[in-house]
């Protein structure tokens, strides 16, 4: 009988409550903690990408690059990503001529297989025009509008957040951060 009264005592007992809650509340709360952060990680990267590529291609619009290749636009867009990995080996530059109808409405291609997928080391096939090598120059003619893509596969901040945020990924712990951008070709 006094094992039972003992027992009854010791299970009414409140102290002990906060731990519970602590321990019940503390992973949630740093699973949402360590998902902000990889979103703001995220959205900085995706912002360097953005701003690179628009820093290369105004300097091509405006004639500053002599003789411009793709892979001279590729080192400079790197070069402007400094704080990023790898990027020499994680970026992928797409450069087509779009043409304009009488309507004004330019064809935008997929994104599907434009970012490499480092899980199986294949690059997508990609070029300036069909049958352009790497060494030509950059693709149309006067008046010609060019759409630049560029895709850069980056790995997660966090690895343990890859599961809570939805992005476009290859393997599961990278993801990819997609820029578009346009200009049209001045005449000369």
């Amino acid at each position: 009988m006094r094992a039972l009264t003992s027992l009854k005592k010791w299970l009414s007992r409140e102290d002990g409550t906060a731990t519970i809650e602590f321990v019940t509340v503390i992973p949630m709360a740093m699973a949402i903690l360590l998902a902000a952060g990889e979103a703001s990680m995220v959205s900085l990267r995706q912002t360097a990408l953005d701003r690179a590529l628009d820093m290369t291609v105004r300097e091509l619009r405006l004639g500053k690059i002599a003789n411009p290749t793709f892979a001279d636009l590729r080192t400079r867009i790197c070069n402007r990503l400094s704080s990023l990995d790898d990027c020499a080996a994680n970026l992928t530059l797409e450069m087509t001529v779009r043409s304009t109808s009488i309507t004004g409405i330019v064809s935008v291609p997929s994104l599907t297989d434009l970012c490499i997928n480092r899980a199986t080391n294949i690059d997508p096939v990609l070029s300036l025009r069909p049958g352009a090598a790497d060494g030509d120059p950059v693709p149309g003619g006067a008046n010609d509008l060019v759409l630049v893509r560029a895709c850069l596969v980056q790995d997660y901040f966090f690895p343990t957040t890859a599961n809570q945020i939805a992005l476009e990924d290859n393997t599961g712990q990278e993801f990819q951060l997609i820029s578009t951008t346009a200009f049209v070709n001045e005449p000369r």
